[in-house]
């Protein structure tokens, strides 16, 4: 049956009060479908996707924390490595220390018997120079030569050490005899053809 508002004026009032809750119960629902539903999950979709991003920005922050950590760890390796690089000297520099050693000798009143550098003996980077030495003098003035030595702005280092009285005819009491082996370190530069070399295979 056909509802007019003619029809329904006529209705017991319990009855208007019932259609006008079923009618207004249809427009609810209507609304919840067609409104209320669609901005429920748009929203719960935007949820997700701001959960996403904001995972995805701690993880950027993150990396760029650890990339600063990086970088300053680099930095410091580099300074380290310059700084340890300056105390291996170049291959021009090395007759300058022998040099140097032997004026040390000299000013701490030594006579060198033998001060003679071996063959260099190649590592990874740096190539080993030893020296072999032979030394006359008495103890305080031996003492002063090895700490000179140890104050020298490079590394060498003091193997093979040996002392004994001097016995030669003529040489006062308290005369000594050092023998021992000086490594001096050179650093070596790789040559632009050996870095070319290795980033090819790098590549590969």
């Amino acid at each position: 049956m056909a509802l007019s508002m003619d029809s329904i004026s006529k209705l017991p009032t319990r009855k208007k009060i019932l259609l006008l809750i079923v009618i207004l119960g249809i427009i609810a629902g209507l609304f919840t479908y067609l409104v209320v539903l669609p901005q429920k999950e748009e929203r719960d979709r935007l949820k997700v996707e701001l959960n996403q991003l904001t995972k995805e920005l701690n993880e950027a922050k993150a990396i760029t924390r650890d990339l600063d950590k990086f970088r300053e760890q680099a930095a410091m390796l580099e300074r380290q490595l310059a700084e340890a690089i300056t105390q291996l000297p170049n291959e021009k520099e090395i007759p300058e220390i022998l040099r140097k050693i032997s004026s040390l000798g000299k000013e701490s009143r030594l006579e060198f018997t033998l001060f003679r550098p071996k063959p260099e003996e190649p590592q990874q980077f740096y190539a080993k120079v030893p020296i072999e030495l032979v030394a006359l003098g008495n103890y305080h003035d031996m003492g002063l030569f090895f700490d000179k030595v140890s104050k020298l702005p490079r590394i060498i280092n003091v193997v093979d050490f040996n002392m004994t009285r001097a016995k030669g005819k003529g040489e006062p009491e308290n005369m000594i005899r050092a023998s021992c082996l000086m490594n001096t370190y050179r650093f070596i530069e790789r040559k632009p053809e050996e870095k070319k070399g290795e980033k090819t295979s790098e590549q590969k």
